[in-house]
């Protein structure tokens, strides 16, 4: 069940396991895009028209600095000028109505970046498109949307991290519950 529209609460052996469902979507997401980024042929839903973002000079070279992880993303362009991209495709399973969103973030991330050699740009890229696309707390979730976190969830590589490295969940075992009740 959700609670406060914010964590998946679930039964497992030994006890209870609470998720927060933000953290949770953010870490199918990462992988999922990391793994997108980095196979040899990305997957793209084409538009039906071109989607025209406009940008000052700094955030436009920024985008065409990580253009190559962008196209490897699934983002196809058809040209760039001096203040604006235009769009032919985006990656499977996003929506142009996030485009604008999902942009102003990774330049956000790319200039506020601190250089690490430990990330790559296709690691940022991953990031910052899952924290963009990824279910916000106070979203009212369906069941089945809550079963498809917590089976994607249980199903990637760290489950129990966010990419930023903040706890997806806690369990919360009998021995815990029955010293609460005594």
């Amino acid at each position: 069940f959700q609670l406060q529209n914010k964590y998946i609460v679930g039964t497992i052996k030994s006890g209870l396991v609470v998720i927060d469902q933000n953290r949770a979507h953010e870490r199918i997401l990462y992988e999922d895009y990391l793994q997108q980024i980095t196979l040899k042929e990305p997957v793209s839903q084409q538009l039906l028209f071109p989607l025209r973002l406009e940008f000052s000079t700094k955030e436009l070279a920024v985008v065409k600095n990580i253009e190559p992880q962008l196209v490897q993303a699934g983002f196809k362009f058809s040209a760039f000028d001096s203040e604006a991209l235009q769009l032919t495709a985006l990656p499977v399973g996003v929506q142009d109505t996030f485009i604008s969103k999902i942009f102003d973030q990774l330049i956000s991330d790319v200039q506020n970046e601190v250089p690490d050699f430990n990330f790559s740009q296709s690691d940022l890229l991953a990031k910052s498109i899952a924290k963009s696309l990824a279910t916000k707390n106070g979203k009212k979730l369906s069941i089945q949307e809550q079963e498809f976190i917590i089976n994607a969830l249980f199903a990637c590589k760290e489950p129990t991290v966010t990419p930023y490295n903040k706890t997806i969940f806690i369990t919360l075992d009998g021995s815990y519950l029955d010293s609460k009740f005594n």
